[in-house]
Parts: C-alpha cells; sequence; structure tokens
C-alpha cells in the first residue's frame, strides 16, 4: 500500500509544480491575451484614423458643394448700358437666385479689355472673382500688343460662351443721310469730317469702325471713348459734336427707339432678327462683317471643382426661357459652347482676326 502511495506521489506532480504549471499557463495566456488586447488597439486606432479622414473628405467635398458662400463679383471690360453689360446683368440676376447669395457686376473699362483682366488676376483664384471678356480680350489684345503683361491663354480659363452680336452702324437723324452708301459719299465729300463714336480702343466697336475706313477707303475720324463708351457717344451724338457710332443693338436700343439714332446697317453675314428691315454693310462695302461675342472667364489657379460648378451653373442659367430671351433680345441667337470647346472655338477667332488686327495697324 505504502508503495503505492508512494508510488502515486512520485507519478504526480508536487504542489510546488503544480502551483508553476498554474504559473506558466497564466503567464502565457497573459501574453497571448496582451498581444491580442494590442494589436486590437493599433486596429482600433487605425479605424478611427480612417473615420476622421472620411468625415474630414466629407467636409471638404460639403464645403465644395455649397460654393458660394459669399457674394461674387463678375467684372465687365465695358461701361455701364453696354450690350456685355446688360447681358451680364441678366446672368448675374439669374445666378444670384440659383446660388442664394449676391452676384455683383463691376464695370472696369479701358485698355482694351486689359484693365478689367488685371483686376481680374490680381485677385484670389478661388471663384469669387469672375470676369465677362469680349472677344477683342482674346482676338485683339495679343494681336496688337507683343508687351502684354497677362498672357490670356494661360492666365484665363473659359467657362462659357454667354452671348454674339453683330455690330450696327447707326447715324444721327441730323446727318441728313438716308443709307449707308450715303455715309460714305458724304465722307468721301467731307474728308476727315464725320466722325464715328465708339467704346474704347482695342474693343469690337472700335476696331469695326477701322476696319469700315479701312475697306470703304471713306476719310471719317474714328472717336474712341476711354470713359462712358458708347453712351458718352450717344450723348455726343445729340450735342452734334458725333455723327456715328458703332456698338451692338443692346447698347443703342433705347436712342433708337427714341428716335436719337437711326441704324444704317448691320455687320453681319445675315439680317438682325430684331433689326430685319435694316440692310446689310456687306452689301454697301464687301467683308465689312464684325460679330462680337463674350465669354465667362475665371483666373488661372480656380480649383477645378468651381469651374465645373461654374460651367454646370452658367449651362442651367442660359437654357432659363427668361434669360435666353433676354440674352437674344441684347444680341442674337447663338449656340452656347463650354469649357474645351469653347477653347477651340476662341482659338478659330484668333486665327480670323489676328491677321485683320495687324493689318489695321495700332
Amino acid at each position: 500500500m505504502n508503495q503505492m502511495i508512494k508510488g502515486r506521489g512520485e507519478a504526480c506532480p508536487r504542489d510546488s509544480d503544480r502551483i508553476s504549471a498554474a504559473r506558466f499557463v497564466l503567464l502565457s495566456n497573459a501574453h497571448i491575451y496582451g498581444d491580442t488586447m494590442i494589436r486590437f488597439f493599433f486596429a482600433l486606432m487605425a479605424f478611427a484614423t480612417l473615420l476622421a479622414a472620411a468625415v474630414i473628405g466629407s467636409s471638404h467635398t460639403i464645403a465644395q458643394e455649397k460654393y458660394p458662400t459669399r457674394p461674387v463679383k463678375i467684372i465687365v471690360s465695358l461701361p455701364a448700358g453696354s450690350s456685355p453689360d446688360i447681358r451680364t446683368r441678366i446672368i448675374a440676376q439669374e445666378l444670384t437666385k440659383m446660388w442664394g447669395q449676391q452676384v455683383i457686376v463691376e464695370n472696369r473699362p479701358g485698355g482694351g479689355g486689359l484693365i478689367a483682366a488685371q483686376s481680374l488676376l490680381s485677385t484670389t483664384a478661388d471663384g469669387y472673382t469672375l470676369l465677362i471678356a469680349p472677344a477683342s480680350t482674346f482676338t485683339v489684345l495679343p494681336a496688337q500688343r507683343q508687351d502684354l503683361p497677362i498672357d490670356v491663354r494661360r492666365d484665363l480659363i473659359p467657362v462659357g460662351l454667354v452671348a454674339s452680336e453683330a455690330m450696327v452702324i447707326a447715324i444721327s437723324p441730323k446727318l441728313g443721310v438716308d443709307t449707308f452708301a450715303d455715309l460714305i459719299s458724304l465722307a468721301n465729300r467731307e474728308p476727315n469730317k464725320i466722325f464715328i463714336g465708339t467704346n474704347p480702343s482695342g474693343t469690337l466697336p472700335h476696331l469695326a469702325a477701322r476696319l469700315l475706313i479701312a475697306l470703304s477707303k471713306a476719310p471719317m475720324t474714328v472717336l474712341p471713348y476711354a470713359t462712358g463708351g458708347t453712351n458718352e457717344a450717344i450723348r455726343d451724338i445729340m450735342g452734334g459734336r458725333v455723327h456715328a457710332v458703332i456698338e451692338g443693338r443692346a447698347g443703342i436700343r433705347g436712342a433708337l427707339e427714341s428716335g436719337d439714332l437711326r441704324a444704317l446697317a448691320v455687320m453681319s453675314s445675315e439680317r438682325h432678327p430684331t433689326l430685319p428691315d435694316v440692310p446689310l454693310a456687306t452689301a454697301t462695302v464687301p467683308g465689312l462683317v464684325a460679330i462680337g461675342w463674350q465669354a465667362l472667364v475665371a483666373p488661372n489657379g480656380t480649383p477645378a471643382p468651381i469651374v465645373q460648378q461654374l460651367v454646370n451653373d452658367l449651362r442651367k442659367a442660359l437654357d432659363t426661357p427668361d434669360v435666353r430671351l433676354g440674352i437674344e433680345r441684347t444680341g442674337t441667337p447663338f449656340q452656347s459652347v463650354f469649357s474645351e470647346e469653347l477653347v477651340r472655338f476662341i482659338e478659330g477667332e484668333q486665327r480670323l482676326w489676328w491677321p485683320i488686327v495687324k493689318d489695321s495697324g495700332p
């Protein structure tokens, strides 16, 4: 019996051995559990980091979607009351309703559009200052001046075409001529005594007047108004100091309706839809065509999501029946183009006009 007990005592672990074994098991499990907890902790931290990044990204996206959160300014390179100014205000009113933020129109005439473009580029490229650039900004300035302080191709991002219009030649009814041919005959009889008022030097109306003289060979004098533009020219016409003006119909509509001006010719290849009885200038002077256009542009560096929103929102605004009708009343019907398609359109206009501008001189 003692042997069996002794044997059992030798076969089974002693109490101290059992305690040591238990400690080993506990320590081993604690190590395993500790590693697991550490891995769980780091996994939890990684998840929290990803969640925070997702929230920040979502907040950033929401912030972009809310553009604009304050008033937006659109600069116009021609005086108040000009055709581009009128159209810009129509668009600004619609964007104000769409965005719930005031869209302010600021007129910065002069320098053939250079002053307005420089004003745009002096601001932060964040979508809160934009420019309605006339055709002359792209087609006249770069061809006239080799030392421009801006590069229109590099510094301006075309957003969308907002208008197209043919220039109209109008005269004072007191001048005593009935047709465009009569005006040219009078100028030939009285060299340099017929004065044509236009918007500032380098604008399309000014260039159109120079083109008229170049093609007709009629000795007229062109008076570009650095400030006031067409409005000042009309005042001088009423005062008898100027005899004719070249401008889009919108810019002279009031004077036409009041009888202070009379339209003689439209400088396009087809009749103006709102002036169907006014003949084409090409019927008297072949090649005398001058069609203006304006485009909304943003400064280079404007975030791509904001540029895309501007494209989308401008498209919606131009598709609004009231906006479309208002713009076409001030110009002529046109097909809107945006982004890259607008860039190609501008490049085509530059190929067309640059030789003409260079040949016409400064």
